[in-house]
């Protein structure tokens, strides 16, 4: 028995360390432990995005980095105060939310519910027409908006250079997407010490 406890205490504390040097930052940041496809020599853009997400699948608001891969891997890391909390990955027929992976259709009509398709989240994600360009007008601004009904259910999609936001009226699964710029050195506010002019 103290055989047994004297070995037991090495190999765990052998496992617990091997277990915190696969999970380091510096590792992920180099690249090491990520799949080939995902390794910085194969990332072909990178972005990071503000984004809303409201489905019966999860809720989430926050930034996001959208990478796209020579492999055609579309992978979108989902962040919270910093840290990253899982992805949204679309290759090929499959698609994977958080843990869950499977071909585009089931998983998007997880996400969506009954009016989606297998592309949706993805069109949605790249500013493309969805349902086949249905209800679509170009409004102010050059801002492409499309509204229209599908199986009872009100549809609402606008987008611009920047800007997407997809809803559905009905349901109210909620689908926002903006481009992260961060504010200027002033942080937008002039100061001065002027003494303002009235208009008198």
């Amino acid at each position: 028995m103290k055989l047994l406890a004297k070995l037991a205490l090495p190999l765990l504390a052998g496992l617990f360390l091997v277990a915190c040097a696969s999970r380091s930052p510096e590792a992920n940041a180099f690249g090491r432990g990520l799949p080939e496809e995902q390794k910085p020599m194969n990332l072909l853009d990178s972005e990071i995005k503000l984004v809303y997400i409201q489905t019966p699948l999860f809720n989430f608001y926050d930034y996001a980095r959208l990478n796209t891969y020579r492999s055609g891997l579309i992978k979108l890391e989902l962040f919270k105060y910093g840290q990253t909390i899982g992805s949204i990955r679309i290759k090929g027929s499959r698609m994977c939310v958080l843990n869950e992976c499977s071909f585009k259709w089931p998983i998007s009509k997880k996400f969506f519910g009954s009016v989606s398709y297998g592309n949706l989240f993805q069109d949605i994600l790249f500013g493309k027409d969805i349902f086949d360009g249905r209800g679509k007008i170009v409004a102010a601004n050059n801002v492409v908006v499309q509204r229209f009904q599908q199986s009872g259910q009100v549809i609402y999609y606008e987008r611009k250079p920047g800007h997407r936001l997809f809803k559905n009226l009905s349901t109210n699964v909620t689908i926002a997407i903006d481009d992260y710029s961060p504010l200027g050195i002033d942080n937008g506010v002039k100061n001065s010490l002027a003494i303002p002019e009235n208009g008198h």
